[in-house]
């Protein structure tokens, strides 16, 4: 699991549903959450939370310049990677701590990752959950 750190600086509710934009240093993460200010009292802005996301939620892209729906976009480095026979391991570069990415390696290959490559690492708004620091 990867874990990030942050602080709430944007929320939006509609019914029991609040998409909630987390600051960690200066990039934006976005996590939709149900949940609201009312009903849970770390939704507020200002205060610190934890991003959690899966390793295989994280889509990678090379030299990407199109138009996406992915809100979270985390621009990263490439540390290092394990490659198996139909699934590598990618540990990228975010800022100061590290994140893994578990794509297949038929994907891998077309990306022809190597170590240092600039990339970018993707993930879906509702595949980001939120945890206080309690």
């Amino acid at each position: 699991m990867n874990l990030l750190e942050g602080k709430i600086s944007e929320i939006k509710t509609e019914g029991s549903l609040s998409l909630v934009k987390v600051m960690v240093q200066n990039c934006p993460i976005t996590s939709i959450v149900i949940d609201t200010p009312e009903s849970a009292g770390y939704l507020a802005i200002g205060n610190s939370v934890k991003i959690l996301f899966k390793e295989t939620e994280v889509v990678l892209a090379k030299a990407f310049s199109g138009t996406i729906s992915l809100q979270n976009k985390l621009d990263c480095s490439v540390h290092s990677f394990e490659k198996g026979k139909l699934l590598c391991k990618i540990i990228l570069k975010f800022q100061n701590t590290r994140i893994a990415s578990v794509i297949t390696r038929n994907a891998f290959d077309q990306l022809d990752i190597q170590e240092n490559d600039l990339v970018q690492a993707m993930i879906k708004t509702n595949e980001i959950s939120l945890a206080t620091h309690d």
